[in-house]
């Protein structure tokens, strides 16, 4: 399988895109893909959250096998060639629209927008999309974060109207438990397992959100 650059992009901070990308990893490593995550954003916090070494390589292992990560500045200065042994490169972008952003857009096979449901939120993700066609790139779908059903349920109904097959089928729920996941840096699957959480359906159901879209993003490839 040829290396797949996967970006998680939107100009909207607060939407969970570290979080998606981080559990995405972990999901697709699972599924016993190579995956390389990037963090582009200036704060680091995907980085930080990986980093397990001060080696100054400019790809860096973490805990898990298959998952290895590095900063877009470090990442530019490598040869292609480095990382075709990757299944997936994953790009945790930053909330902007700067040149920058659209060179990184450019650089990806696909992009994949994470969104919270609310009122102004279609406006803003037509922004996105439309920037995303003009970079001549993949739009691989929008997905829905920090779902609740009691507030959410008729939104849904509504952006699934407006924006039809490419609104994905995975919708992840709001978690309290993904905060301290992240606090105690470890993918939310990881931290139940290390808690030893009984793998209830309703407990799980983020874990198998996450599931749910890495399969949804390796059919797409």
């Amino acid at each position: 399988m040829k290396t797949r650059k996967i970006g998680i992009f939107n100009n909207k901070g607060g939407v969970a895109k570290t979080t998606s990308v981080i559990n995405l990893a972990y999901s697709l490593q699972k599924n016993g893909k190579k995956v390389l995550v990037v963090d582009c954003d200036t704060q680091e916090n995907c980085f930080s959250f990986f980093l397990t070494s001060t080696v100054p390589n400019a790809i860096l292992p973490t805990e898990y096998e298959n998952i290895s990560h590095t900063t877009w500045e470090r990442y530019s200065e490598i040869e292609e060639s480095e990382t075709d042994n990757y299944d997936y490169i994953l790009f945790d972008m930053p909330p902007a629209m700067s040149d920058e952003v659209k060179s990184i857009i450019r650089h990806c096979h696909k992009i994949y927008v994470p969104t919270i449901l609310g009122e102004f939120e279609i406006a803003g993700l037509k922004k996105v999309t439309d920037e995303i066609n003009r970079q001549g790139v993949k739009l691989g779908g929008v997905f829905v974060t920090m779902y609740q059903k009691a507030n959410d349920e008729e939104l849904i109904g509504e952006f699934r109207r407006i924006l039809q097959d490419r609104l994905l089928q995975t919708v992840i729920p709001y978690s309290k438990t993904v905060r301290e996941s992240l606090k105690n840096g470890m993918p939310i699957e990881a931290y139940f397992r290390d808690r030893a959480v009984p793998p209830s359906p309703t407990a799980w159901k983020i874990v198998h959100a996450y599931e749910d879209l890495a399969n949804e993003v390796m059919r797409g490839e």
